[in-house]
């Protein structure tokens, strides 16, 4: 029988143990060289941009000039009402008296009187409206005297402007004039020419007192470009006081109806009672007591 080598099983033991070893190795590096098994495929986060600043609202550059703004819209205008207080002068407590209404009279005063001076300096200050009441003859002169220093159709155009410079600088604060009387001479052109010139060198206004409906006065003074007006209502033909607040009543109506009124009164007792009375209530029934200067109309 064959004797067996010594050392034999040993070696398969080396060789089972290194075939393993190799063959682990090569499976390692295989594992490590080859490709990368196949992955399901990553999405990329989404790109995050930040947010900016917000930017302000555009504004709209400015213009060179700004636009011009749109015509501004005048309030309206009350109705308005002259009272002229006519023959002031002989007597200053009648200025007195009549400064105890409440209202903007105007103060008619007649020239080369007692109180002419007096008066217009006191009313004036007052802030009341003063004009010479100027003294011009009547239709009947014989019967109606006309006083001292009264313009007649008869004086030639010297003495009439020598009357009309003597009386304004009786009444100094004298803004105009108005006629007292004159049915005959407001008629006659020529004279009223004469007169008229001098308020429009003097740069004062006239009233026409429409002693008569034939007066020319006032177109003479719209021709020559003097502030004018023409006297709508006199009030104490009547002496009587619910007389003259009806009158006052008629004023108001035709202030309303033609937007200014010019109404003449005295300085009668019944007169002073019933502006009293009768005055505060117009401006509540909308039509404000102005002075007359408010009332002409301006030259052309």
């Amino acid at each position: 029988m064959a004797k067996k080598k010594k050392g034999s099983g040993t070696s398969w033991l080396f060789l089972l143990l290194g075939f393993i070893a190799g063959t682990g190795a090569a499976v390692l590096l295989f594992r490590y060289m080859g490709p990368e098994p196949s992955r399901p495929p990553v999405k990329p986060p989404a790109t995050i941009i930040p947010a900016l600043p917000q930017a302000p609202p555009a504004v709209e550059p400015p213009v060179a000039e700004p636009p011009a703004p749109p015509e501004a819209i005048r309030p309206s205008v009350r109705p308005r009402l002259a009272i002229i207080i006519d023959d002031m002068g002989p007597d200053i407590k009648k200025l007195a008296e009549l400064l105890e209404v409440r209202g903007q009279l105007t103060i008619a005063v007649m020239p080369n009187m007692r109180d002419s001076g007096r008066i217009s300096s006191l009313a004036a200050a007052r802030g009341l409206d003063v004009i010479v009441h100027m003294p011009m003859e009547p239709r009947e002169l014989m019967e109606h005297n006309p006083g001292g220093g009264a313009l007649l159709v008869a004086m030639s155009p010297e003495e009439i402007r020598a009357k009309v410079e003597e009386g304004m600088k009786t009444v100094p604060d004298a803004i105009g004039i108005n006629n007292h009387m004159g049915s005959r001479f407001t008629e006659d052109e020529q004279r009223m020419r004469e007169v008229l010139k001098i308020v429009k060198k003097k740069d004062m206004l006239f009233v026409d007192s429409r002693t008569t409906s034939n007066s020319v006065a006032g177109r003479v003074a719209r021709d020559l470009g003097v502030p004018s007006a023409d006297r709508n209502v006199f009030l104490d033909n009547t002496r009587d006081v619910d007389y003259i607040k009806s009158q006052l009543k008629e004023a108001a109506r035709l202030a309303k109806r033609g937007g200014r009124a010019i109404a003449i009164g005295h300085p009668y007792p019944e007169t002073i009672k019933a502006l009293r009375e009768a005055v505060p209530g117009l401006a509540a029934d909308g039509v404000d007591v102005v002075g007359v200067s408010e009332i002409v109309v301006p030259a052309r």
